[in-house]
């Protein structure tokens, strides 16, 4: 038996107490009006059973005693007590006595029901044989009356019953059921990757997923101004994604939002419910793969150019050579040295054209960052370009990945002396290399308080010829940046002026 039922069945007293009390003011109202025609031992009787029926139900409420045969037994002797008082009102004291017996069947156990019915037919047709004395075919037809009258009540109610359980167990089943869908929604709402956002035409929020505030940072107020935005967008080319600076984050981000209405009836009016999805990642990727796909193109251009040029610069070379060895006057030998000198930066730049251009394998065996990163710090150290004021702030620990160490120290030795390059004109010079382990990443982070970078010069550093020095070649960093793709690692910059650059380059976990 379930709550639900278990509550309607012990209510079933609460309705009995209103059910005599119904009868007894419906005798009340008798008395009233027969008054002269009633006997003083009905009267007291009347009184007599109110009191004691009145005590009854207040000693079960005090003992709480929700289901007794017992209470319901002496409810139904009171009764019969009333029925031998006053004998002219026998069927209405009947009609009492089987709404007794089919409340109680109600509430009581079969077993216990079957005695109550029992006992009452028992009782019933002793106060018939001895009180009202009626006699031959007259005693028999009420008898079997009587006793099909509380048969029939014992089954019905016994019915009842059970059709009560069972309607009961299946609305239980049924609310289960909502219950649970209605708790897997709930998850999912709270779940879902996208912030959710229901709002009335006054704006009053409806509902609002855990999603807005905890993974988009974005609180009620800033979800509002976001869906404005985007309203007063519409029409316009690539509507569907709004960029606005996150305040929480401090960053500006990108967002799609989709809208939709439905009728609420509880608030009757039109719901506008706005799924708002942080598209920045994907943007990122996108702008990744347009990067990548113009970087192969100009690696395919330069690899064409360098293998074109080499030659003929070959050939100017040898002859500059031999014409240098005939060369009588001194200025002659001079600008035959610097045709040389130059030969050889074109020969240098062609190199790094080549380089750009050859792929990348993608490398398998495994290796210490921290021995890389150490002999890269004991070079710039020992350089003679390196300021004497440098301080370093050195936390590196062994970090195993799958990496080529050339490559890998020629990346780094990039990104430092680019660091090192951009603090020689400032006040504190601090180089931090620092290198950290999550379960499955490596991250090594270069910060510098250098000079910092514009946002044009943080987006286009990775671009091959694009240089701030004025004897760069502007494949340095390009270079870098093919060897950490080749190692599966993500390269993350933030950057101020005048206030220093950080790199955060994180690699796989070798296994």
């Amino acid at each position: 038996m379930d709550n639900k039922t278990k509550s309607l069945i012990l209510s079933i007293p609460a309705i009995k107490l209103i059910v005599l009390s119904g009868f007894y003011i419906l005798l009340q109202i008798v008395i009233l009006l027969q008054r002269p025609f009633i006997q003083y031992d009905f009267i007291f009787m009347f009184y007599s059973s109110l009191i004691f029926i009145s005590g009854l139900h207040f000693l079960s409420y005090i003992l709480k005693i929700k289901s007794s045969v017992v209470v319901s037994f002496l409810e139904i002797l009171i009764i019969l007590c009333l029925y031998k008082s006053q004998p002219l009102f026998a069927s209405f004291y009947l009609v009492m006595i089987l709404v007794l017996l089919f409340l109680a069947g109600l509430q009581l156990e079969f077993k216990d029901n079957v005695n109550l019915v029992f006992a009452t037919s028992v009782l019933v047709s002793v106060y018939n044989l001895f009180f009202i004395k009626w006699t031959g075919l007259q005693n028999i037809l009420n008898l079997g009356l009587f006793n099909l009258a509380f048969i029939a009540v014992l089954f019905f109610s016994t019915q009842l019953k059970l059709e009560l359980y069972e309607l009961s167990e299946s609305l239980l089943k049924t609310v289960l059921k909502l219950k649970s869908k209605a708790d897997l929604a709930q998850l999912l709402i709270e779940n879902m990757p996208a912030g959710l956002l229901a709002v009335t035409s006054n704006q009053d929020v409806v509902f609002s997923n855990s999603t807005l505030e905890k993974k988009l940072s974005l609180d009620l107020s800033s979800a509002k101004e976001l869906i404005e935005l985007q309203k007063s967008s519409y029409g316009q080319q690539n509507s569907n994604e709004i960029a606005y600076y996150n305040t929480a984050l401090a960053d500006k981000r990108y967002y799609q939002i989709e809208s939709t209405s439905y009728f609420d009836s509880d608030y009757e009016q039109n719901i506008q419910m706005h799924l708002i999805k942080d598209t920045t990642r994907f943007r990122e990727l996108q702008d990744k793969i347009k990067h990548q796909e113009k970087m192969a193109a100009v690696g395919q251009l330069a690899a064409g150019i360098a293998h074109e040029i080499r030659n003929p610069l070959a050939g100017i070379s040898g002859s500059v050579e031999l014409l240098s060895q005939d060369a009588q006057n001194p200025d002659d030998q001079k600008l035959m040295r610097i045709i040389l000198k130059e030969i050889d930066r074109l020969n240098l730049l062609i190199t790094d054209f080549l380089d750009y251009s050859k792929p990348e394998k993608r490398p398998d065996q495994k290796t210490d960052l921290a021995l890389i990163l150490d002999e890269v710090i004991q070079n710039i150290k020992l350089s003679a370009q390196t300021p004497k004021d440098l301080i370093y702030n050195i936390q590196i620990q062994t970090a195993i990945v799958f990496g080529a160490s050339d490559k890998l120290k020629q990346a780094f030795m990039n990104i430092i002396v680019n660091a090192v390059q951009a603090m020689n004109d400032r006040p504190e010079k601090i180089l931090s290399i620092k290198t950290s382990a999550t379960a499955d990443c490596i991250v090594l982070e270069v910060s510098d308080t250098g000079s910092g970078m514009s946002l044009e010069g943080k987006k286009r550093i990775f671009e091959p010829f694009y240089t701030t020095k004025t004897k760069g070649t502007g494949l340095g960093m390009a270079i870098t940046h093919k060897v950490f793709e080749s190692h599966s690692a993500d390269v993350q910059i933030e950057s101020e002026i005048n206030k220093g650059t950080q790199f955060k380059i994180i690699f796989n976990k070798a296994i």
